[in-house]
């Protein structure tokens, strides 16, 4: 065999093996942050001082409406199987709320809203989004769980009647779910929607997290190259501030100046691009990712109820609230690191 031919083989196979590197590569950097997300173990919440009390979250709440609590499961558009907690009013009620938490976090994560929303003569919906504890399939940000999302929001209303009145949340991952569900045409019954926190894109959202971690930003097709052979779209596609020049449906947005981890000018863009008529954004002065309501109790539960009472017929203060314990039980989202998945509609 003549040596040119020898070179010929010998880098072609070079190629060959740095394109499965690459490739690789790609695939372990999607799953390291699409992959399931566990808890912090007790030990490692300890040691990065994680409290629940810091964000505002009294988790013992929850054993005040155990009697009333109970769970449920759906299959996802994709098989996946997705479960809730649901908390339900001693008397039936026709309201509802959906509360979508963060990246990392736990459904617990939520208890603040949950509890406003239950005061108010909610049912309350806390899904456990895909990936997360509870809930089966690898992180969707958004892009994958408006789809989920949908389904919870068929399935009450086939249990509750079209007379229906559904309130949506989110945090971070769950505030840009809510809007970009809102921006699929949602269904009469969902009246209003609240984004705590969501950001306005995949691609903005993970630079920033690059930028935040000193990595450099053209890691970012490497995830790209990876997320397009796992989930079969582009992060470029994953848009939801394009989803939200759709909404129609009233919408309030609340967000931290000092949030690190979704940058407060996301928030505002994610605000400018709905066109929904009836919007609001409120910004909490010095407040980080997850922790404007701890931040400034006061105005983040005026704006919420005041919002709630005048997109939801018949909302009004059923049962007294009772003064937030600073306990220490589930922690909720910390400052997360942000992901990415699935289909174009």
């Amino acid at each position: 065999m003549e040596g040119w031919m020898i070179a010929l083989i010998v880098v072609a196979a070079f190629v060959a093996l740095v394109a499965i590197a690459v490739l690789a590569g790609a695939l372990i950097f999607v799953h390291s942050i699409l992959g399931r997300r566990k808890e912090l173990s007790a030990k490692a919440k300890n040691k990065k001082g994680y409290t629940a009390s810091k964000f505002g979250v009294d988790s013992s709440w929850f054993d005040t409406v155990v009697g009333t609590t109970s769970q449920a499961t759906i299959s996802a558009y994709d098989g996946v199987k997705l479960g809730a907690r649901i908390i339900r009013q001693p008397e039936p009620s026709k309201r509802v709320a959906v509360l979508c938490h963060g990246y990392g976090a736990t459904l617990g994560s939520t208890q603040v809203q949950a509890k406003m929303f239950y005061d108010r003569g909610f049912d309350v919906y806390m899904p456990a989004m895909r990936g997360h504890k509870g809930s089966g399939g690898k992180v969707g940000m958004a892009w994958i769980d408006r789809f989920d999302l949908s389904r919870w929001v068929d399935r009450i209303i086939a249990d509750y009647g079209e007379t229906v009145q559904i309130a949506l949340f989110g945090t971070s991952l769950g505030g840009s779910t809510v809007v970009a569900y809102a921006g699929m045409n949602p269904p009469p019954q969902v009246k209003c929607v609240i984004d705590d926190c969501g950001f306005s894109s995949q691609y903005e959202e993970y630079i920033a997290c690059l930028k935040g971690a000193k990595l450099p930003t053209c890691a970012i097709h490497l995830f790209n190259m990876g997320l397009k052979l796992v989930h079969g779209y582009s992060l470029y596609d994953a848009d939801i501030a394009k989803l939200a020049q759709n909404m129609t449906i009233p919408a309030l947005f609340f967000h931290g100046t000092a949030d690190s981890f979704v940058p407060f000018a996301l928030g505002q863009k994610l605000f400018e691009a709905c066109a929904s008529q009836d919007k609001s954004f409120v910004a909490i002065e010095g407040a980080g990712h997850g922790f404007a309501y701890a931040t400034d109790k006061a105005k983040y539960t005026s704006e919420f109820t005041e919002f709630v009472d005048k997109h939801i017929e018949g909302s009004e203060l059923v049962h007294l609230p009772t003064e937030q314990q600073s306990a220490e039980p589930e922690t909720p989202a910390t400052e997360e690191p942000i992901p990415s998945e699935q289909p174009t509609e």
